[in-house]
């Protein structure tokens, strides 16, 4: 494998490859800054002692034991007296639409804790000590009254001489099934709790803020370039962007938003995660999806999400489960289709790369989807946007990968287009000339035999009459010359230009043919001489066309000489020379030569032209090596027909 060729494969894939794997570290490192694992802290009977716990040394998970109290909005102060104090009910299913858990926390005295966690989902009135410290949506008896609110709540917890802290929960929720759990909570020093909040929002913003950028991006690449592919990556990208609760509540919500929208939002963007996985792979793999099995599902998608804004918020959790329970006949409708067709044409390197990372976003999806529900921490940051956004690099360095390669083929068509225009006009002004030129001898030729048959006739030939004769014969011989210039110059016109693999023992054997019995009129010798056993890429007609003309302009500045053509390997390409024994090219004549309609023998002076344009297409040059007065030589290279 030549340098040229591991150059170009360096840039096509390994670059872009280790460009992914430099964006996939830094994410990880991100991800890293997020701590997963905690260790656990069981309180009993709704106290947590922890007064031998080290919590500058680790954040711990508060397991959430506390006292729970369903159906009472209980106020500090009814705790106060032990003997008086409200029933609590730890066993009682979590399906009351209001009620209160209390925690005792005991730790050394004058000490500074943080907790921090989400609020209990709808509504939430926090006490500490008796005192109330935060007040999210509006807590009430009263549903008409009730503002229902969630929120990520940092606490700041202070241990005075006592050593104890009260910490207590009201939670009021009239807009779901389920009632309210504490959430997923995290106790530790205010550093070690800062530190922890930092990356969290560090990861948050990174994955999903970067997510909105590149569906920002995808949503003008589709736009422009009316790309279904960039138009799939776009809704994939804002959906998994949103689906990070931290960042989609937190920043990119207004406060003041309704919860009622909020929560309606939350769940739709959960529900479009599956309809978004199967538009992407329907968009990368279109001969698996099928017009009317798309539009079909692309309809139930937009009536599933209307749904989501017209039912009662207590359904919506049912409806999330019917929008994944929907798209998976779809997926795999698509899969088994896909795979049939893989049977029938085995995919390319770039479809199976597409194929393994929506595959693997599918299994990143499967996996959250069976955590959701028992884990708090994936209901709220979710395990797929970093899965997503791998995703998404991939498949956009695919993407990428096939619009170059469109691109090239264009711009290869583009220049074969143009070329063949540039020879079909310059044929046409040969036409042309040649046309004009050709009124000459067919004058002469016809006015003498005219004379000659006038004076058969009468019997009364001349002595002149052998002299026109031979001028009959002469001209009829350079109207045949002409002809056969014009037969040359149109031999490739209404011909293609594709390329493909060329054999140069071929191309010369048709070259000698074809300029043989030419070269021998001028008593020339023609030899043709092959060192390399590569193939050309190109187009045989053309090259054969470049061949026969240089060939031509040999024979005619050469007389009882030697033309000799010589094929060798030049790296990457070969090397093609023709030379002769000729008078060769004046010096103030050769900086010219290869000028449209530049002649130094009354021609029309396009045959040198056509030939550089027709070698640069190919990917090489034609250029006069030397010239002087025991010859020219004229070289040009041709790309060597690389071996898949």
């Amino acid at each position: 494998m030549d340098k040229q060729k591991i150059g170009s494969i360096l840039r096509r894939f390994l670059l872009p490859a280790l460009a992914l794997l430099l964006v996939v570290a830094f994410l990880l490192y991100c991800e890293g800054r997020v701590q997963t694992e905690f260790p656990g802290l069981y309180p009993q009977d709704g106290v947590l002692d922890a007064r031998e716990v080290d919590f500058s040394a680790d954040v711990y998970h508060l397991v959430n034991h506390w006292d729970y109290y369903p159906g009472q909005l209980l106020s500090p102060d009814l705790f106060a007296d032990p003997a008086s104090a409200p029933e609590k009910d730890n066993d009682a299913p979590l399906n009351a639409t209001k009620g209160t858990w209390r925690l005792r926390i005991q730790a050394q005295p004058h000490t500074y804790l943080s907790l921090c966690s989400y609020s209990i989902d709808y509504s939430t009135r926090i006490f500490v000590n008796g005192q109330e410290v935060r007040s999210i949506g509006y807590v009430s008896d009263d549903p008409a009254q009730a503002i229902p609110k969630g929120r990520y709540v940092t606490l700041p917890l202070y241990f005075d001489d006592s050593g104890e802290t009260e910490i207590l929960y009201q939670y009021a929720n009239y807009m779901h099934n389920d009632g309210g759990f504490i959430q997923h909570t995290l106790i530790s020093t205010p550093e070690n709790i800062d530190e922890y909040q930092r990356g969290l929002s560090l990861n948050a913003m990174t994955i999903s803020g970067g997510l909105l950028m590149l569906c920002c991006y995808f949503l003008f690449c589709a736009a422009f370039q009316r790309n279904r592919e960039y138009a799939a990556l776009a809704l994939c990208c804002l959906i998994i962007a949103l689906r990070n609760q931290f960042f989609f509540v937190q920043h990119l919500l207004p406060a003041d938003i309704s919860f009622s929208i909020e929560y309606r939002l939350v769940i739709l963007d959960v529900s479009w995660i599956p309809m978004a996985t199967v538009f992407l792979m329907a968009a990368f793999f279109p001969r698996s999806a099928g017009k009317k099995p798309l539009l079909v599902f692309a309809c139930l998608c937009l009536v599933l999400s209307a749904l989501h804004f017209i039912l009662d918020t207590h359904d919506l959790v049912l409806l999330c489960h019917i929008c994944y329970y929907t798209c998976l006949p779809f997926a795999l409708w698509f899969l088994l289709r896909l795979f049939l067709s893989f049977r029938k044409q085995r995919p390319s390197a770039l479809e199976g790369i597409a194929l393994l990372a929506i595959l693997f976003f599918t299994f990143m999806l499967i996996r959250e989807g069976m955590a959701t529900g028992s884990n708090s921490s994936v209901n709220h940051f979710g395990i797929t946007p970093l899965a997503m956004l791998v995703c998404i690099l991939l498949l956009a360095i695919v993407n990428n990968e096939k619009i170059s390669r469109q691109m090239a083929q264009l711009q290869e068509e583009r220049q074969r287009n143009e070329l063949l225009l540039q020879m079909n006009a310059t044929n046409n002004d040969f036409l042309r000339t040649v046309a004009h030129e050709l009124k000459t001898p067919l004058t002469v030729i016809s006015g003498y035999a005219q004379l000659i048959e006038r004076q058969m006739l009468r019997d009364q030939l001349s002595e002149k009459t052998p002299e026109r004769l031979e001028t009959i014969h002469s001209e009829a011989d350079r109207l045949a010359e002409m002809v056969s210039k014009l037969m040359d110059y149109t031999y490739g016109k209404a011909k293609t230009a594709e390329m493909n693999a060329v054999k140069i023992d071929e191309l010369f054997r048709s070259a000698s043919a074809i300029m043989t019995p030419v070269c021998d009129k001028k008593q020339n010798v023609l030899i043709f001489h092959n060192d390399s056993a590569a193939q050309l890429h190109g187009n045989a007609e053309l090259l054969l066309q470049v061949l026969i003309n240089l060939i031509v302009n040999a024979s005619r500045h050469t007389d009882s000489g030697q033309i000799t053509v010589d094929a060798k390997d030049n790296g990457s390409q070969v090397e093609i020379s023709v030379s002769d024994t000729g008078s060769g090219i004046a010096p103030e004549d050769a900086p010219h030569i290869f000028e449209k309609g530049y002649s130094t023998d009354e021609g029309r002076g396009l045959g040198l032209s056509i030939c550089a344009d027709t070698v640069r297409l190919h990917g090489g040059e034609l250029s006069l090596a030397s010239t002087g007065p025991e010859g020219s030589i004229f070289r040009f290279t041709v790309p060597k027909e690389v071996k898949s």
